[in-house]
Formats: C-alpha cells, structure tokens, sequence
C-alpha cells in the first residue's frame, strides 16, 4: 500500500502563504482606489464642464472657447474664459474684454485706449501676442463681459464634449471603468475559492491529490 507520506517525498509544492494572500489583497484594494478616482474625476469634470456650458451663462458669466494665440501668454489657445457683465461706460484701458462684431465675429482683447467719438463710447484693443493694435475702434456696447476667469485647456475639452466622437469616448471611458470595477470585485470575491498549483511531477512518478479530491 502506498502511504499518503510516500507520495510526498521529494514533491515540491507552490504553497499560498498568508503573506501572499496579503499582498494579493493589498493590491486590489490599490486598484479599486485608483479605478474609483479616475471615475469620480470623470463624473465631476463632465459635470464642471457641462455647468460651464450650461449653468454659468444664465449666472450671467457666459463662458468662450479661445480658439487663437492672439493673447498669449495670458489666455492660451484651448482656454476658456469666464465673464463678468460690464456697462459699456465702465469699460478701462487695462481690462481684457470679449466682444461680438456686427458680423458676428467674438474675440477676446486687451482694451488699450478708450475714446469718444460723437459722445458714444469706442474702445481701442489688441491682442497681448500682437504686434500692434486692432485696425479699427470698437463700440463700447458690443463688448459682451470682462474676462473673469482663465480656464487653461478646458476650451478644447467644452468643443470635444460637444462633438459627437467626444461623447462617444466619455461614455466609452465610463463603461469602461465601471466594467474594471467589476472585474475587480468579481476577482476578490472568488480569490479564496482558488486553489494553489502544485508543481509538475518527475516523469514516471504519482502527484499527490489534492485534499478535496480524495
């Protein structure tokens, strides 16, 4: 008869130690911290930038997207600005304003001189980037708010959730870190029905069975 001691002899085993389990577990607590980060920082920016686009103009601070360099180093290109309201009489050389033309057109300068003309009100601007000033003066009623508030970047991130493949992709990301989440838990909750491997046998010898399938 074959002992259960015989078929031990010399049978290396990969045992799961306490310290093992322990480590394993350490780094799946790190890995749910992080996945759980990153997901309450995509739920809050989409909410921030949302807000921006939504919230804050009927706050009365409209938000724009800089799409030039004409005032850099102050305001990148990708920034967005907050505003705040201003009367056209109370505008001052020094604020940096943004302004819708007749055309339709809306940028943001600095206001370099303000002048008279006819008793209305004109402003003189430029960019901080540009050589020189704007060609023509103008009214101090197309100027829609004072710069309040330099956003670097979120322009570029307002434009990409507005498109269609923006969307996409955060709702992509979302699903994506939710399903990692799961994955994590699902893995957790089954690492200790898992059984340690023995290691492979000599050729020509018997493996011992494991206890539960005696």
């Amino acid at each position: 008869m074959v002992r259960e001691t015989d078929l031990d002899v010399g049978r290396p085993r990969a045992v799961a130690t306490d310290g093992d389990s322990m480590g394993m577990g350490r780094r799946r607590r790190v890995a749910r911290r992080v996945l759980e980060s990153l997901l309450v920082a995509l739920i809050l920016g989409t909410l921030g930038l949302a807000g921006l686009a939504h919230v804050a103009p009927a706050l009365a601070h409209p938000a724009f997207i800089i799409q030039s360099g004409s005032m850099s180093p102050t305001i990148p290109v990708g920034a967005a600005v907050l505003l705040d309201s201003v009367a056209p009489g109370t505008v001052q050389a020094g604020d940096v304003v943004t302004m819708r033309l007749d055309n339709g057109a809306v940028f943001s300068h600095r206001v370099t001189r303000v002048v008279s003309l006819v008793g209305v009100p004109y402003i003189e601007t430029k960019g901080d980037a540009n050589p020189a000033v704007d060609p023509a003066l103008t009214p101090a009623d197309h100027v829609v708010g004072r710069v309040a508030i330099i956003l670097p970047l979120v322009g570029f991130l307002m434009a990409g959730l507005a498109m269609p493949a923006g969307l996409a992709t955060l709702l992509l990301a979302t699903f994506t870190l939710f399903a990692a989440l799961w994955l994590l838990d699902e893995d957790g909750a089954t690492a200790h029905d898992r059984m340690p491997v023995a290691a492979a046998a000599p050729h020509g010898s018997r493996a011992r069975l494991p206890r539960w399938a005696r």
